[in-house]
């Protein structure tokens, strides 16, 4: 069966997405880095030669895909209108993260085995990660990305099981550890990928920026170029 490749995002559009950024950035400019992590992870999803999900949180794919309101900085303009041809578009519901989750995993995994679940929040995600959680996955029931954070950036599954996603203090530093737990009690054997730093408030915007400047390939990120471009403007 094809594995398949789920992306978690909410709507960006000023407002409605990435708050802890705005303790620096504005709405427009929070939102604006938003679209720029999900390019970068639209042209990964699109390179992994796997089936990709969009799944939507806070709107729709009218409002998904609208024109961004606010003017662009010179050389982001391809921001304005997000091209995402190639990935199928599904809404989230209702309930807590854990109950959208597991509800869009069990959706998809009779079509598609295994699946990955990823954040809209990590842009450093690589191609040879993914290719190493489905590796991982052929002599694992769960792969799990760890999160600098303590939560994680990748949940990896064969099958959606419940317990995973049930009692777990979303938004904290203690999502990672409960779910191991979880799965260790269920009797799931994990493997765990490298603890990765994904983008939610200013810092993690300049760990960012510093730690592409050491890195060639961050040249091709869209999401680098902006938070360079920002980093810049408030420092």
């Amino acid at each position: 069966m094809p594995a398949a490749m789920m992306i978690f995002s909410r709507v960006p559009l000023p407002g409605r997405t990435k708050s802890r950024l705005q303790s620096r950035l504005s709405p427009a400019e929070a939102a604006l880095f938003h679209r720029a992590c999900l390019t970068d992870l639209y042209r990964l999803a699109m390179s992994a030669s796997m089936k990709a999900f969009l799944y939507v949180a806070g709107g729709d794919k009218g409002e998904f895909t609208r024109e961004f309101p606010e003017p662009l900085p010179p050389g982001f303009e391809e921001l304005g209108v997000l091209s995402l041809e190639g990935l199928e578009f599904r809404l989230q519901g209702g309930g807590d993260l854990g109950e959208r989750m597991y509800r869009a995993a069990a959706e998809v995994l009779p079509f598609y085995r295994p699946v990955l679940l990823v954040g809209s929040d990590l842009p450093v995600l690589t191609l040879e990660l993914l290719r190493a959680a489905l590796a991982a996955l052929s002599g694992r029931e769960v792969v799990i990305g760890p999160a600098l954070d303590g939560g994680y950036y990748l949940l990896g599954l064969k099958e959606a099981y419940p317990d995973l996603f049930q009692g777990i203090a979303w938004g904290t530093g203690r999502v990672r550890e409960q779910t191991l737990r979880a799965a260790r009690r269920k009797g799931l054997r994990v493997a765990l990928l490298p603890v990765l730093r994904d983008i939610d408030g200013w810092n993690d915007l300049v760990a960012y920026r510093e730690w592409g400047r050491n890195r060639p390939e961050a040249a091709g990120l869209i999401s680098f170029r902006l938070a360079d471009y920002l980093v810049a403007k408030y420092s």
